[in-house]
């Protein structure tokens, strides 16, 4: 049985809509800041980067990183077809957004709801969040163009990188914003149509 660590709204959706995608055994728990802000000396013995989500292998190895997770996940079950086989261009076209999409949304997400763990005092978090939503903007306009024709980002086939893009969108600060992103916006209802992401939808986004 897998492990995953995560909380409501943060970066366990997308591996857990890969579990729920592949039927795989899994329990979810929950790790919450506690009364002080930080994680718990039981999490922080799993991960002591203090990160969510993590997630524990069968067999007791530790996975963090969430772009590496899906990509384990898909690999461990080939014939879903969540990820082309290794040597397809495809699977290279996926890895390239997955992973710009981590070190640049995802990255930027962070600047921007934690500005202050990137600024040089209080003054400077306003300029943090502002530069971090100009960078996921740049960056989703590039996947916009990607979306074409669609509906997900390898055409009609289905990756490990739709719940991920669909995670972040989901978190980007302005969302009216999107409709100005109408393939994004087309390709979330894609996600959100497929029985594995909706039935653990509600409970990221309880609003």
């Amino acid at each position: 049985m897998y492990k995953l660590y995560g909380d409501a709204d943060s970066g366990s959706f997308a591996p857990q809509a890969v579990l729920e995608e592949l039927g795989a055994d899994y329990e979810l728990i929950t790790v919450a800041l506690d009364e002080k802000g930080t994680r718990t000396p039981e999490f922080l013995a799993i991960n002591p980067l203090g990160q969510i989500p993590v997630l524990v292998l069968p067999d007791g190895t530790v996975m963090t990183e969430s772009a590496a997770m899906v990509v384990y996940l898909a690999d461990t079950a080939p014939q879903a077809g969540l990820l082309p086989a290794a040597g397809d261009t495809a699977r290279a076209t996926a890895l390239r957004w997955l992973f710009l999409l981590a070190a640049n949304v995802y990255e930027a997400d962070l600047r921007y709801y934690y500005a202050e763990r990137y600024a040089g005092g209080p003054a400077c978090a306003a300029e943090v969040k502002t530069a971090a939503q100009a960078h996921m903007r740049r960056t989703l306009d590039l996947v916009e163009a990607a979306l074409d024709p669609g509906p997900f980002l390898l055409g009609e086939r289905y990756s490990v990188v739709d719940p991920y893009l669909c995670m972040l969108g989901a978190w980007y600060p302005q969302q009216d914003e999107l409709a100005a992103l109408p393939r994004i916006l087309r390709h979330r209802d894609a996600v959100r149509a497929r029985p594995a992401v909706a039935s653990i939808w509600d409970k990221h986004h309880p609003s």
